[in-house]
């Protein structure tokens, strides 16, 4: 049995009587942005406990593109949708002619600058797509648009924007918001929702970015790296040092541009460099596309990889490594 309710809407009418249980909206907390594609299904929706591991392995996927972000929970909200337009006759009737916009501004202070500027890399999506949480821990999408009947899908926005940030004054901080604009139907007609734990949905936390550093130039088929996290530059090395060392050696990406085309290059070891605090990489010289010469760029195994080995909620950027 999956947990999804949905209102029922009748075309033409509807009976009015007041359920025992009826839903009603407390104040949103936050989105998930989520790919078009995304769907919960009756499999997903099973249990409390499905939904949230359905949900935590799509914030963790290894393609972007079908990866889900939880925005961060908002520390005020403010409802600037428009109200319904009537057009007035000169009769003194007037008559609806539209039914206005939602229009939701969510203020944030966890994060900060930081990752208000990783919000704002959404701004120029033009198919962005969200689940809202509320008050209640109810989760809420559509159900206009699924492919298949029963299941949970995104609510199509207009845009969802992340402001440039505003100067804290002496009386107020620095105001971080974003924002996300859709029309009611969504919502209203085509609702769909789960009762979950408000808790267990704050925990929800996107991934963070792994920044490496080379540490001194490329020895012909050696060279050494520094792992980050953060805009402080968290260095990992004392959590992660023997986990980043255990990844598999075929799963480190290292390439190098030959002739427009980034071929992989095999990777022999890795290693724990304690002298840096970080890791020695050696390459296998006897694979052809091998070179001692030129850069190369270096990207740590997907997401899935990482977890594997106990590096949770990270995802790995790339470096270029040189050569001297």
């Amino acid at each position: 049995m999956s947990l999804l309710n949905t209102t029922v809407c009748v075309t033409g009418g509807a009976n009015t009587g007041v359920s025992d249980c009826p839903l009603d909206f407390k104040l949103a907390q936050f989105i998930i942005k989520v790919p078009q594609s995304f769907e919960l299904t009756a499999a997903n929706m099973a249990t409390k406990e499905t939904v949230m591991t359905a949900l935590k392995a799509a914030i963790s996927a290894d393609l972007a593109s079908a990866r889900i972000f939880p925005y961060p929970q908002q520390v005020a909200f403010t409802d600037n949708s428009t109200d319904p337009a009537f057009q007035a006759f000169s009769s003194g009737t007037s008559v609806p002619a539209n039914d206005g916009i939602y229009n939701w501004m969510f203020q944030f202070t966890k994060g900060a600058l930081c990752l208000s500027n990783q919000l704002r890399k959404f701004n120029n999506d033009s198919n962005s797509y969200f689940l809202v949480v509320d008050a209640n821990g109810n989760l809420y999408g559509t159900t206009s648009g699924v492919s298949a009947k029963g299941n949970l899908k995104g609510i199509p926005a207009n845009f969802i924007y992340t402001d440039k940030f505003k100067m804290a004054t002496y009386t107020e901080v620095s105001l971080y918001a974003y924002r996300v604009d859709f029309f009611p139907n969504y919502l209203n007609e085509d609702v769909a929702w789960i009762g979950l734990n408000l808790g267990e949905l704050r925990a929800l936390s996107g991934l963070k970015n792994i920044g490496l550093d080379q540490v001194s130039v490329r020895s012909a088929a050696v060279f050494k790296f520094k792992a980050y996290a953060g805009c402080n530059k968290t260095d990992l090395y004392a959590q992660y040092s023997a986990q980043i060392a255990a990844l598999s050696p075929g799963d480190i990406d290292v390439r190098r541009d030959v002739n427009g085309i980034a071929t992989k290059v095999d990777v022999l070891s890795i290693v724990v460099d304690a002298n840096i605090g970080g890791w020695t990489i050696t390459l296998d010289t006897a694979d052809p596309d091998y070179s001692a010469t030129g850069p190369l760029t270096l990207t740590l195994p997907a997401v899935s990889k990482l977890v594997t080995a106990g590096v949770i909620g990270y995802e790995s950027l790339s470096t270029t490594i040189v050569t001297a």
